[in-house]
This record gives C-alpha cells, structure tokens and sequence, in this order.
C-alpha cells in the first residue's frame, strides 16, 4: 500500500503535537480534537441515513469526555468491554450501557449487580445460558453470535437457537456479533458474514415465537456496509476505532490518514547506523499487539513515508530507512491500533482546538 500521498494531510497535526509536547518528556499519546470531532460527527450521520442506532464501542478511548461527545451527537448508549470501563461511563452520567464481555466470576456479578442498581439501562454479553442464571434483576442479555472470528459466540441458525431458548422467558434483547475477521479478510465479505449470520439466526428464534428485538453488529471496518446490514433487518452498529482511527484502518482502506486523531510523540533516542533509528515509543507507549498485512511495521511515522517501525521492545521502537533525523528529533508515530495504545497512557493530551489540554483515560485498566 502505498501511503506517500496521504502524509501531507497530517502535516497539521504534527507540527501541532509536537509544539505541544515541546517543552514535555516523551514519549506523550495526542489527539488532534478538530479530527475526532469530524470523526464523531461523520459516523454519527452515516449511521442515521443507514437506519442505524449507534452505539460505539468505548474501548477505544476510556474517556468520559469523549463518551460525552458522541452522546451528544446521537449515540443511543455506548458499548464497554469491561466493568471498570462501565462503571466509569455511569459515574460520567451515561444511562445505556452493554458489557460486550461475559459476566464471568463472583467478582464480576457483585460489581454487575451494583451496577445495575444505579437504575441504568443495562445489558451483557452471553453464549451460555448457564451464565444468564443470577444476573441481577433488569440486566438484559445479549447472545453473542460467532459470524467468522471464531473467538466467542454460538454459530449462526440453530444452534444460536438451541443456546437462546435456554433463557429465561423475557431475558433476552436481542443478537450481537463482532466481525473480527475483517482484518484479516475481505471486508465486504466480513461484513456480509456479520449481519447475514445474525439475520440467519434471528429468523430461525422469530419462527420458533422468541422475541428478538435487536440485531447489532460491531466493527469499523465493515461500518461502511451498514445501511446495506439495516436492509438485511440489523438495528444497531458499534464501531469503536473509527473515533481516533490508525494505521490498522488506513493500510485496510476503511479510514484515510487525514482521519486519524491519535499519535503518539518520540524522540529518537539512538541512531546507530544509517538506516537505523530508535525512538522511545515501544510496547509501553504503542500497541504491539497486531498489524494488518497490509500495513509494514508497528505504525505511521509522520512526514516520513520511506521509514518503518520494524520492532518493538518495551521502551524501544527500531525504526528502518532513511530519514534525515538525528539524536534528540521528535517524530508522531500513528500506532497501528489505537484501543491498546490509548490503554497504555494515563492521560491523552487535546490539541486543535484552543489551548492543548490533558483528557484523563480514566477507564483504563483490564478489569
């Protein structure tokens, strides 16, 4: 893929990062406001003309503020990944929450259970009945359909059926599925595979007289199907990286470097040889977890089509090519999935509108 013609769209939130972060120790994760506001704003509207309700995955950012943001552009509730994430959500005022992650463990269930009598709308991720029994009074479930990840999730038709009518009469909203597997193939085809599944699946309990009222699909990559999801009977959409985007989404194709909100400022700390830098930004600072085929290291290097970040160590990112950089120059490196990276820092720093300012990542954690 080639992202030469891309780079000058960024040059603006790069000179703006790194002005910020002048005077502050590397390496520091920034967010260029102007572009997640457009973010917000275009999936926000792309959603309403597809029939969609939106509810994005807050994972992505662990952030009240921006949890804020899309609720003020129209988003029916948001999506969390774990407890802490929705319990952070509900002290910053969000009333619509779906735990997309089974409730497994005491520990999870008490949490769940105090949750729940905060008197939110509150649904979680299932694909045992088993794990339905007990769940405090008002949490709904949502079956998990497994449409091609093949991570959770029952297989689509009959035996989403058989799991579904193991639930206790008037338990159940509805279906959900993540397409995972759009970054690994096609993304039309993950998204046919996505909302036919739960189509499929939601036929098969609607003629055994089970109430299915929501169908909800969940991936930025296969976003741009969804109004064609809301002619197949999908009520709902979750995408989460589309808020920062990153380099994951711009080697598949789903977002263009102009769109992504996030970077992260290092300095190179090493230039042993030439063609060799390496930056402070590594796994404690950037996501290692994964990159897409389509994408040749760890991330974007800003303004430097001709590098890549071939490795990562914990406080070390070896970076190939030649570039004119030197000991003690800064660079904003586009991480290659913003969730983990957004996870790694503490607090994001806002540039682009006003003076730059500190957001915390307050719903970051693991549990």
């Amino acid at each position: 893929m080639v992202l030469m013609p891309l780079l000058d769209t960024s040059a603006g939130f790069a000179a703006q990062a790194l002005t910020a972060v002048a005077e502050l120790t590397t390496p520091v994760a920034v967010v260029d406001e102007t572009v997640l506001e457009r973010n917000l704003a275009r999936m926000a509207d792309f959603a309403r003309r597809s029939g969609l309700k939106l509810r994005p995955h807050a994972k992505t950012h662990k952030s009240p503020f921006i949890a804020q943001r899309q609720l003020a552009h129209g988003a029916a509730g948001l999506t969390a990944a774990t407890l802490h994430e929705a319990e952070v959500f509900a002290d910053a005022g969000v009333t619509d929450l779906f735990i997309a992650h089974p409730p497994v463990g005491a520990g999870k269930r008490r949490r769940l259970a105090e949750l729940a009598e905060r008197g939110i709308r509150l649904a979680v991720a299932v694909d045992d009945p088993s794990l339905a029994d007990g769940l405090p009074a008002g949490v709904e479930v949502m079956w998990e359909v497994d449409t091609g990840l093949h991570r959770v999730g029952s297989a689509p038709g009959e035996p989403t059926a058989r799991g579904v009518r193991g639930l206790r009469p008037g338990r159940l909203r509805g279906l959900f599925t993540h397409a995972g597997q759009s970054y690994a193939i096609e993304r039309a085809l993950a998204a046919h595979q996505e909302w036919e599944g739960l189509a499929e699946s939601a036929a098969v309990l609607r003629a055994g007289g089970v109430d299915v009222r929501e169908l909800s699909v969940g991936s930025s990559p296969t976003a741009a199907w969804a109004a064609e999801a809301a002619a197949g009977g999908i009520t709902e959409m979750r995408p989460g990286t589309y808020v920062f985007s990153d380099a994951n989404q711009v080697a598949l194709g789903a977002q263009s470097l102009e769109n992504c909100a996030l970077g992260v400022v290092a300095t190179v700390v090493s230039a042993p040889e030439r063609g060799r830098r390496v930056l402070d930004c590594g796994t404690k600072s950037i996501s290692g977890d994964f990159h897409v085929k389509g994408l040749e290291g760890w991330g974007i290097v800003l303004g430097h089509p001709d590098l890549r970040i071939d490795r990562l160590n914990e406080e070390h990112a070896v970076v190939l090519g030649e570039a004119d950089l030197k000991v003690g120059d800064r660079v904003v490196v586009i991480p290659s999935h913003a969730c983990t990276t957004v996870n790694l820092h503490p607090a994001l720093l806002f540039v682009g509108a006003g003076e730059p300012r500190w957001e915390p990542v307050a719903a970051h954690g693991w549990n």
